[in-house]
């Protein structure tokens, strides 16, 4: 083994678009609504998940969601809202 592949063993990259599990349950905050979806819309890298359950009031907040579906070839997953699990940092 050479000293580049030492170094470099257990590096992967990560992905703009995770892969979302149904059945799971992930937190993430809610970076919009939209009131077409009547769901709020949470961004994790270029995968778009849209929480039902919430209300226009949760955008901002980190929430916990219960995953039901993902589509992969798409990036774009459903899922419920279970509670608000903190505020935002962002402070303007």
């Amino acid at each position: 083994m050479s000293i580049f592949s030492k170094y470099l063993k257990g590096w992967s990259l990560r992905t703009t678009h995770p892969t979302l599990q149904p059945g799971t349950e992930i937190n993430v905050f809610l970076a919009e609504y939209d009131p077409g979806e009547d769901a709020a819309l949470a961004l994790v890298g270029d995968t778009r998940l849209y929480v039902s359950g919430t209300e226009p009031e949760h955008v901002g907040k980190r929430v916990r969601v219960a995953v039901r579906e993902f589509q992969p070839d798409e990036s774009v997953g459903h899922g419920e809202f279970v509670e608000v699990v903190g505020e935002s940092s962002y402070a303007g």
